[in-house]
């Protein structure tokens, strides 16, 4: 056999291994699909210690409410952000759960409604937890529901027992924010 006949062989015998090797390394790596998680499986929006922990008063400021353009870039709301007032902004209704008391685990059912022909931008919902530390759990929301222009809905949204505000923001192709805040008693 000639020698460069050996060295071709001898890379082939080499690279299947590699190469069957990078091949299950990379699917070990690879991240599963984000799908929405099956309805009906309730799961918790807050924890009782986060609840305690992000409504007991902290050491320092929590930075300031402004207002933003939704327009620029693409943006999407922050918790922070505050609609200018616009009489066209989007509004968000709850559908479900009735405002005031409720039993956890519950429905979260929102509706979103465009002003002005521009449509909702459904990427830009936010919906953020308010204590004495606001904090952003959209993540929360998006794993088990899709958002769409139209809005949401989730079951199995469960509290722990007391008082509970939520902020939610959307915002249209025109860059207006709409902001909805609303307040749970748990009993």
């Amino acid at each position: 056999m000639n020698q460069k006949y050996k060295r071709v062989r001898k890379c082939k015998w080499i690279a299947g291994p590699v190469l069957a090797a990078a091949v299950i390394a990379a699917s070990f790596g690879a991240e599963p699909t984000a799908e929405p998680k099956a309805a009906g499986v309730s799961f918790d929006l807050v924890t009782e210690s986060e609840a305690a922990a992000w409504n007991t008063a902290q050491p320092k400021a929590a930075d300031a409410f402004s207002a933003r353009d939704a327009s620029e870039d693409d943006a999407a709301p922050t918790c922070y952000s505050m609609p200018n007032n616009d009489a066209d902004n989007p509004q968000i209704r709850v559908v479900a759960p009735p405002l005031g008391k409720a039993t956890s685990p519950l429905d979260l059912e929102l509706q979103f409604v465009p002003t002005a022909r521009a449509p909702i931008r459904p990427e830009t919902f936010r919906i953020c937890y308010v204590g004495a530390v606001i904090m952003d759990i959209t993540k929360r929301i998006t794993d088990r529901a899709s958002i769409s222009e139209k809005g949401l809905h989730v079951s199995g949204v469960q509290l722990p027992r007391g008082h509970h505000r939520l902020v939610m923001l959307i915002a249209d192709r025109r860059g207006r924010l709409g902001r909805r805040e609303t307040a749970f008693d748990i009993l």
